[in-house]
C-alpha cells in the first residue's frame, strides 16, 4: 500500500515555478525594445514617426552633454519638489482638519473628490490671467494635483484609527503633541505613505504636462519646442530621459512604502 503511494507521487508531474516578477517585467521591456529597434532599422516604422531606440540613446547622451541640459532638468526638478512639497504640508494638514472635524469633512469631502477626478489643467488660463507667465501657474496647478490624494489618504487613515488608541493615550497621560506623533501618527502611516507617493506623482505630471504649455525651459518645454520643430531624435530623447526618471522614482516610492509598510507591521 505504501509503495503503491511511493510510486504514485514518484510519478506525479512536479510544477514548475513560475519565473520572478522581476525577470517577466525586465524580459517585456528588452523584448519591446528590441522588437523596436528591428522595425525601425527595417523600415516598417518610418523615422520621422520613431527612430531606433538605440538612436535615442545616443542622441540622449549628445544632448546630456550639451550646455542646456543641465538647465531645463534643474527647472523641473525644483518646480517639482516645490509642488511635492507645498501639495504634502497642505495635504496632511486638510486631512488632519477633516479628521479632527467630522462635519467639515463630510461637507467638503465631495468637492476635493470632484476636484480630484477632473483634470486640473482646465484652470490654467485662469491661472495664467492672475499669475501670468513663468513657474508660478505650474506649481499652483501641480501643488493642487499633489494636495488631493495626500489630504484623502490622510483623512481615510486616521479615520481608520482605532478609538481605543486615542483613549490610551489619554489615560496615559500623553500630551496633544505626544499623541499625535507616538499614537496617531505611526498608525495612520500606512495609509498616509501611499497618499504621499501618489502626491509627487502627479506633482510630476502636472509639472511636466504645463510645461508643455506655459514654460520657456524645461522638460516638458523641451519635448513640446522638439515637436513643433520636428526634431524628432531630440524630442524621442527627453522623451526617454523623463521615462526613465519616472520609473526610478516610482520604483523608489514603492520601495519606501514597502519598507513602512514591513515596519508597521
Amino acid at each position: 500500500m505504501s509503495g503503491s503511494a511511493v510510486t504514485a507521487t514518484a510519478r506525479a508531474p512536479s510544477r514548475r515555478r513560475p519565473p520572478p516578477v522581476a525577470t517577466v517585467r525586465w524580459g517585456l521591456v528588452i523584448g519591446s525594445v528590441l522588437l523596436l529597434e528591428a522595425a525601425a532599422r527595417i523600415g516598417m516604422i518610418d523615422p520621422l514617426i520613431m527612430p531606433p531606440p538605440s538612436t535615442m540613446v545616443v542622441r540622449l547622451g549628445e544632448i546630456v552633454a550639451g550646455g542646456g541640459f543641465l538647465t531645463d532638468l534643474t527647472t523641473t526638478a525644483a518646480a517639482v519638489l516645490s509642488a511635492f512639497g507645498l501639495g504634502a504640508v497642505g495635504g496632511l494638514l486638510i486631512g488632519i482638519l477633516f479628521w479632527r472635524l467630522p462635519f467639515v469633512g463630510a461637507t467638503f469631502e465631495p468637492y476635493l473628490v470632484s476636484l480630484y477626478s477632473m483634470p486640473t489643467l482646465v484652470f490654467y488660463p485662469i491661472l495664467l490671467a492672475l499669475l501670468g507667465l513663468g513657474p508660478a501657474p505650474i506649481i499652483v496647478i501641480a501643488t493642487t494635483m499633489a494636495m488631493i490624494p495626500v489630504a484623502l489618504n490622510t483623512m481615510v487613515g486616521l479615520n481608520s484609527i482605532s478609538p481605543t488608541l486615542p483613549k490610551l493615550a489619554r489615560s496615559l497621560n500623553c500630551s496633544r503633541t505626544q499623541t499625535y506623533l507616538k499614537v496617531l501618527a505611526p498608525a495612520a502611516t500606512p495609509l498616509v505613505v501611499p497618499g504621499l507617493v501618489l502626491g509627487f506623482i502627479y506633482a510630476m505630471i502636472g509639472v511636466i504636462a504645463m510645461e508643455f504649455i506655459l514654460a520657456s525651459e524645461g522638460l516638458g518645454f523641451r519635448i513640446g519646442y522638439t515637436y513643433r520643430a520636428f526634431e524628432m531624435q531630440d524630442m524621442y530623447a527627453y522623451i526617454v530621459f523623463v521615462f526613465v526618471i519616472a520609473v526610478a522614482a516610482n520604483v523608489a516610492l514603492n520601495a519606501i512604502e514597502r519598507r513602512v509598510r514591513r515596519d508597521m507591521e
